[in-house]
């Protein structure tokens, strides 16, 4: 089934009304599209998040490219801001909108 479908169709019974999952496989954006709805319906938040950085970055710090709910995002701003690469112009993070931002 995968494992967003398993969390959204609550194969894990702790999730609640306004709790947020984050996709940061870098999915096919129709996937993220559909499973937004899909979260949505039964009351969760849901963001697809680009990775960015590679090797390289996995030791330095990523760049990463959340969209989806930002009621989700607003859930995860702390924790992404101090994972996401740092440089002169802050962390490399910043919400996308509340569409889909994955792969094509």
């Amino acid at each position: 089934m995968g494992c967003c479908r398993e969390l959204i169709y609550g194969s894990v019974s702790d999730f609640g009304p306004g709790d947020t999952i984050i996709d940061s496989g870098n999915e096919w954006y129709e996937n993220t599209e559909r499973r937004i709805v899909e979260a949505n319906s039964k009351g969760l938040l849901y963001l697809g998040m680009g990775v960015s950085g590679g090797e390289e970055y996995a030791r330095n710090g990523l760049s990463l490219m959340p969209g989806g709910s930002y009621e989700a995002y607003n859930n995860i701003t702390d924790i992404v801001e101090k994972v996401a690469a740092q440089v002169e112009d802050g962390p490399c993070v910043t919400y996308i909108g509340e569409g889909v931002w994955g792969y094509f």
